[in-house]
């Protein structure tokens, strides 16, 4: 390889890196937010409205149940960040069921994890909580994504720069505190 193709290539590596940490990781079948999909309040409280619309929704995994082909989850909603991804607290405390086609294993989708879904509303269902009847929005969902593990970001530590002292810990005048004393 001659130095020209060595520079080229020394060039073209970080390049590549830099566009794709730049790309969005936005999972295909999620697709963009739904600014006119309607809130989980939204729905609780009028589903005949909002039958057969679009919505997008998330949050933390409650149960999972198995039925004949299909699999029930119950979701506890948050906010969803502009990638899809459920936020780790906030959000309107609203749960939701999510109806999937198809078997996902209890072991995979454990409470706990994270779990966005993308399909149309189906109505509500009224099941109990403990012993207090809580109505469920019912989304059957078309697509899902299940998120890893929430790790909140390493705290960082900076120095504060109006409290810099190049001469600290002495000063300016040696290991006296206060010149000339």
């Amino acid at each position: 390889m001659s130095p020209r193709q060595r520079n080229r290539w020394a060039l073209m590596v970080p390049m590549v890196l830099l566009l794709t940490a730049c790309a969005s990781n936005v999972p295909k079948e999620l697709g963009e937010n739904l600014p006119e999909a309607p809130t989980r309040g939204q729905v609780r409280s009028a589903p005949d409205d909002y039958r057969s619309q679009q919505v997008r929704w998330g949050g933390d995994i409650l149960s999972v149940a198995n039925l004949a082909g299909s699999t029930e989850v119950e979701v506890y909603g948050r906010p969803l960040y502009k990638d899809g991804e459920p936020a780790p607290d906030g959000g309107d405390g609203i749960r939701f069921l999510a109806k999937i086609s198809g078997f996902l294993d209890p072991a995979q989708y454990k409470p706990g994890k994270r779990l966005t879904v993308r399909g149309r509303i189906a109505g509500v269902e009224t099941r109990p909580v403990g012993e207090f009847p809580y109505i469920y929005p019912v989304v059957d969902a078309e697509f899902y994504h299940m998120w890893p593990a929430y790790e909140p970001p390493d705290r960082v530590w900076a120095r504060d720069p109006y409290y810099y002292d190049p001469w600290w810990p002495w000063g300016p005048w040696g290991p006296y505190r206060y010149w000339p004393y």
